[in-house]
């Protein structure tokens, strides 16, 4: 039976779907993200081997980001280990993180690392054109992680059945202020 489900995600993103589940619905949200074109795009986030896509989420030790207000500003740690040590361990932790994000599809961990030291091997320089190749299963599994278990939309994500069986509304938020 086809129900009604409201989308939220705080200020950022509130849509309503008509699907059979929650699975269903995160399936047509996910669509929806992937034909989006633009370069802020989520496809465009996976795609970006820089700080500010994807890989920025990976860029990350159990003491926090290896970056405070996008500038390669080391914490103190990893400012005193050598060049190679410091490449060494960022290296390593990127991988882990990304091994970690995909627990599920570990392929797909190994396959984003594959393209990343492609994309490394081109350069990072201005003008590089390197344009990483994914399947679209590996699209959308990444795009369902990224908005599920990130903070994508900025905000707690939720999915939530409208069940007007027994009144005619449904409170899905309300905002109170207490004295």
């Amino acid at each position: 039976m086809t129900k009604l489900f409201a989308i939220n995600a705080g200020m950022s993103f509130f849509a309503v779907a008509k699907a059979e589940n929650e699975k269903e619905v995160l399936t047509i949200l996910v669509n929806r993200e992937l034909e989006e074109q633009e370069d802020f795009g989520i496809r465009a986030h996976i795609d970006d081997f820089s700080i500010e896509g994807l890989y920025g989420d990976f860029f990350r030790d159990e003491k926090g980001a290896f970056i405070k207000g996008h500038i390669l500003d080391y914490p103190r740690h990893i400012r005193k280990m050598s060049t190679k040590e410091r490449d060494t361990y960022i290296q390593s932790h990127i991988e882990k993180n990304a091994r970690d994000f995909w627990k599920n599809h570990p392929f797909y961990a190994e396959l984003y690392l594959r393209e990343f030291k492609k994309y490394e091997a081109v350069g990072k320089g201005v003008g590089n054109t390197f344009r990483p190749h994914f399947s679209e299963e590996f699209y959308f599994n990444t795009a369902k992680l990224i908005i599920t278990e990130t903070d994508w939309y900025g905000e707690d994500f939720q999915i939530i059945e409208i069940d007007l069986t027994d009144c005619n509304y449904q409170l899905i938020f309300e905002l109170t202020l207490e004295e």
